[in-house]
């Protein structure tokens, strides 16, 4: 719940309670309860995340740094826009590009070990990422919502392997030849823990359309 707040200062720099609430309510938790917010406010001002200047909620520092790491993983279901719904209504209505993300994010939350399936660093959430393992732009209805087309991974690592210069292919890790003059501690043949008959089919993909590697076998 903490994080959902801290999201909240997405759409606007400064925050009234009842802002928040909303933002909450309609995006994470149709059940929320006020003084539940008010409550975990309390923590983030103690904790000095946050600052309430005339109650006005803003982020401090700390606040930020972690503001910016969420807008990171989540940069590609941030929202298009938001706008009142009726001059009755209070509520914002927010337009996400990616419906399903948060969904298969918490699975990994509740599933997997806090790891990058790649470099195999333990990371704490925020520097972890939701990565598909299969571009989303070609998925069909039934993989875009599938739970075995995401996995953990660092921030270097997800980008790396978006671009072609990581893959896996038979459960090891494929180091394109066109990064080998960069300073990149990964090692050739290692194996993947988390590749499985579930998840193969998507990485086999990756490695045969988008691996940037003139040596490849396939």
């Amino acid at each position: 719940m903490e994080n959902y707040i801290i999201n909240s200062f997405i759409i606007k720099y400064k925050n009234t309670i009842e802002d928040i609430y909303n933002y909450i309510e309609y995006r994470y938790d149709s059940a929320i309860e006020i003084n539940e917010i008010k409550k975990i406010l309390a923590k983030l001002v103690k904790k000095n995340i946050l600052f309430n200047n005339n109650n006005f909620y803003e982020l401090a520092e700390e606040g930020n740094v972690i503001l910016n790491d969420q807008k990171y993983y989540y940069s590609r279901i941030i929202y298009n826009f938001y706008k009142k719904y009726s001059k009755n209504s209070k509520k914002y209505e927010l337009r996400e590009i990616r419906k399903e993300q948060q969904k298969l994010r918490e699975y990994l939350i509740c599933n997997k070990k806090q790891i990058c399936i790649i470099c195999d660093k333990r990371l704490p959430l925020c520097l972890l990422e939701t990565a598909h393992l299969k571009p989303r732009s070609i998925l069909n209805k039934n993989e875009i919502n599938g739970i075995n087309i995401v996995e953990f991974m660092c921030r270097y690592c997800h980008n790396l392997y978006d671009n072609g210069f990581l893959s896996v292919y038979n459960g090891i890790l494929h180091i394109s030849d066109f990064i080998n003059k960069y300073d990149l501690e990964y090692h050739k043949n290692k194996q993947i823990i988390y590749y499985n008959y579930q998840n193969e089919k998507y990485f086999i993909f990756h490695y045969k359309y988008i691996f940037k590697n003139s040596n490849s076998n396939l």
